[in-house]
């Protein structure tokens, strides 16, 4: 094959697959050449500073376990990467088969079986399943704690001005050496059975404090390892290209890092702690997930915390799907700009969990089924602001317990849940002591939804103090008379409400009646209306200013 041919194939995505068939085809005779001649096609026919692993070594494919061949395969690769790395850079492909390596030291800071250490380098296999790396898996208890060592870490600067840049890591599959998830995610990890989460064995690191840039983790499967499965220390990292790629079995976060970070059609399964765990701690950065698949937690699932409010920053969450989890969406103190819109997610207990200092978050167009376990589509507590969850689906089937839709409480300000459609569930619900506002209900439908006193519906009762007082947690509130009268009279609560919350008022008793009055200290209505569970409805509406219910014809 001439150079021209090549970079036709090249051109559509098919260098390593072309690559591998030069190497192996003995049909033409290469398959059958000798290590020299094959590092004299490549010469001819690669680009400049294309280079297959073999050139610096045979590694030895396989499930050895034996010391001198992981020594060897660790050097081989690692002396590849270094010579490309002096060159300029450039790509060092591994073929097909599984390799096994390790940290040459595990005595020094962050061990690694692999570094990265120049810009412009690629790493690339012939895809997952096919280029498999084995990281060392076995424990060692080094100043009382476990240490396995990190499969590859991409070394950083100490210049922000001229960041680790341009380094990709492509079609292959790196293996932890041990099954990553038990459901042990105590910290650290245990040096007596060497279980937990073990922050010394974590897949690909962008490093510890240091800088770096143009960093492309694209088609690889990363896998069982106990401790963050992609991770990235600090604040000196730029942008970071993650496309097309598994993240899964591990007792430790998957995916933590802060930077400019794009997520594309990828998957994360299987953790004892979170599928993301990312803290917003640098200005004018932004995180963006689309088209990705999350399942399997048994903690927490796509966690935001211990951010700063740095300005310019903006975090979207767009068509992705989540599945089997306690939580869904969680910022959880200082972060703020989000956009969450157009997902689903199955049997997620808590699709939108706060907790801490946040703001400005939009869930909109989201859909939310419960279809073995009960779902709340927002569990909203902590300093909140300015969140408006609005046109979201949510349905659980008709054997499933049901929950609240909405749960609140807290230090809660501009919260507009509106526009909603719930179905076999419970009404929402107020969990606590407010200190600001209450959320603005506005034109949400509730079908076949159970009403619980005191939430969704009030029990006015002969033990209660008279005017009996109703306080709604939503647009609306069915009354029951239930005291010994046939008629009552209510109040309405007038604390925290926000102006011009509407709420349908609807009787629940047939027998007897409740009576709201033309003129009291709380409601005003054009006359007196009486409701009980015959189709009776009052609508009123709160005017803050007048601090006062008034009916709206």
């Amino acid at each position: 094959m001439d150079r021209r041919t090549f970079l036709i194939y090249a051109s559509f995505g098919s260098v390593v697959s072309t690559l591998n068939a030069l190497l192996t085809n003995t049909s033409s005779g290469v398959g059958q050449e000798s290590k020299r001649n094959n590092k004299i096609l490549l010469s001819q026919t690669l680009p400049n500073r294309f280079v297959n692993v073999y050139s610096f070594g045979k590694l030895v494919s396989g499930n050895n376990q034996q010391d001198y061949i992981i020594a060897a395969n660790t050097k081989i690769i690692q002396k590849a990467i270094d010579t490309v790395g002096r060159q300029g850079g450039g790509t060092i492909y591994i073929p097909k088969g599984y390799y096994q390596i390790a940290p040459a030291n595990l005595t020094v800071n962050y061990p690694s079986s692999i570094v990265i250490n120049y810009d412009n380098i690629t790493l690339a296999g012939d895809g997952i399943g096919k280029t498999i790396i084995e990281s060392r898996g076995s424990w060692s208890v080094i100043k009382g704690q476990v240490v396995r060592g990190h499969g590859i870490m991409v070394q950083g600067t100490n210049n922000s001005s001229q960041p680790r840049k341009n380094v990709t890591i492509k079609n292959l599959e790196l293996h932890g050496g041990l099954t990553g998830f038990t459901g042990d995610r105590g910290w650290p990890a245990n040096p007596k059975t060497g279980d937990g989460w073990d922050i010394s064995h974590k897949g690909i690191v962008l490093d510890f404090d240091k800088y770096l840039d143009n960093i492309t983790i694209d088609s690889v499967y990363v896998h069982d390892f106990r401790g963050e499965v992609i991770y990235g220390g600090g604040s000196g990292i730029g942008k970071v290209t993650i496309s097309n790629t598994k993240i899964a079995n591990s007792n430790g976060s998957m995916l933590s890092l802060d930077a400019n970070l794009t997520v594309t059609k990828c998957e994360f399964s299987q953790t004892a702690n979170a599928w993301v765990e990312n803290a917003p701690v640098s200005p004018n950065k932004y995180y963006y997930f689309e088209q990705c698949k999350f399942q399997d937690s048994i903690a927490s699932g796509l966690v935001v915390a211990q951010g700063n409010f740095y300005p310019g920053r903006k975090i979207t969450i767009t068509n992705c799907s989540f599945y089997n989890s306690p939580s869904g969406i969680c910022p959880f103190g200082g972060a703020s700009d989000f956009v969450i819109t157009k997902n689903k997610f199955f049997d997620v207990n808590n699709v939108l969990f706060t907790s801490g200092v946040n703001r400005n978050i939009q869930f909109n167009q989201n859909e939310i089924y419960g279809q073995t376990q009960p779902v709340s589509m927002a569990h909203i507590f902590g300093e909140l602001s300015n969140v408006v969850i609005k046109d979201n689906f949510h349905k659980a089937a008709t054997n499933v317990t049901k929950v609240s839709c909405i749960l609140y409480y807290d230090n809660l300000k501009n919260i507009v849940i509106e526009n909603n459609f719930f179905e076999n569930c419970r009404t929402p619900e107020q969990l606590g002591d407010l200190t600001n506002e209450r959320p603005l209900f506005r034109n949400n439908q509730y079908i076949n939804v159970e009403r619980r006193d005191t939430q969704g519906s009030c029990v006015l009762s002969w033990e209660q103090e008279t005017p009996y007082m109703v306080t709604p947690k939503c647009e609306e509130v069915v009354l029951h008379n239930m005291t010994s009268t046939t008629i009552t009279t209510m109040s309405m609560n007038i604390s925290r409400y926000v102006d011009g919350q509407e709420v349908l008022v609807i009787g629940g008793t047939i027998k007897r009646k409740v009576k709201l009055p033309q003129n009291s200290a709380t409601i005003e209505c054009q006359s007196d209306r009486f409701i009980s569970a015959k189709g009776e409805k009052v609508r009123l509406k709160f005017n803050k200013y007048n601090q006062k219910w008034y009916e709206v014809l």
